[in-house]
């Protein structure tokens, strides 16, 4: 069985070279276009994933891609790279730092590696099946809280499922934490997969957006799953925690 070794190190190298695309273009951005979904789209995010792409394919010409930007690409492994190329683009483009880049690598049905790079803050997540998880170059972990009213979280997407029954109960959900924060997406995960928050649930995400937390927070010793308990990262709904309190976050959308 691999060790997935060089394919962590080429998931770390490629979201490096992106991310250094990220901050090359962030004071001189090109034209803003607007995807079918509404949201926006720059040469930024299609050079970076044409680079990611370019440097995988070279190294595992056989593994098929999953891009936000190009979309699917089947390959005759059995394996996938799924790529966010520019992770919060209108956070980018208002010089909000937390935009990142995330690559992981699915074997099968398992989530093998993953890298969060996030560019602007100096901060890098990764992980790799039975490898630990570390920021940087220190392992990390999730936090220790056990219980909803002392826990720290972020809530996602309920503006954009508004007067849905999901965004009535993540509402719900988020009046009984302790506290909750409004993180973009990809620095919340980092932020569970470390301990610094215990938990989010995210109403609207996509493949790309969670493949790489999804392995990143299990190795650093959390769980995932969809608002149904489902581990999986296909069903538009993405919840990940410190695995302590995450039955008791579920409860809300049963």
């Amino acid at each position: 069985m691999s060790s997935y070794d060089a394919e962590l190190k080429a998931c770390r190298d490629a979201a490096l070279a992106a991310g250094k695309i990220h901050l090359e273009y962030r004071d001189n951005l090109p034209e803003v276009q607007i995807k079918n979904d509404a949201s926006p789209v720059t040469e930024v995010d299609r050079k970076c994933e044409s680079v990611i792409h370019g440097m995988l394919a070279k190294q595992f010409p056989r593994d098929g891609f999953l891009g936000e930007e190009t979309g699917e690409e089947k390959g005759q492994s059995g394996r996938t790279w799924i790529v966010d190329p520019l992770d919060g683009t209108r956070p980018y483009l208002r010089k909000i730092p937390t935009h990142s880049v995330l690559i992981a690598l699915e074997d099968g049905n398992e989530l093998v590696c993953g890298c969060i790079h996030l560019p602007a803050m100096a901060e890098t997540f990764w992980a790799k099946k039975d490898g630990g998880a570390y920021l940087n170059k220190r392992r990390i972990s999730v936090s220790k809280t056990k219980e909803l009213p002392r826990a720290m979280g972020s809530g996602i997407g309920f503006i954009e499922k508004a007067s849905s029954r999901e965004a009535e109960k993540l509402l719900a959900l988020m009046k009984r934490w302790d506290y909750a924060y409004g993180f973009m997406d990809a620095y919340s995960y980092g932020g569970v997969a470390c301990g610094r928050l215990d938990l989010c649930a995210n109403l609207v995400d996509k493949p790309w957006d969670c493949a790489a937390a999804a392995c990143i927070i299990t190795e650093a010793g959390g769980k995932f799953s969809d608002i149904n308990g489902k581990p999986s990262i296909y069903n538009g709904s993405f919840v990940c925690s410190n695995g302590l309190v995450h039955e008791a976050v579920l409860e809300y959308f049963h």
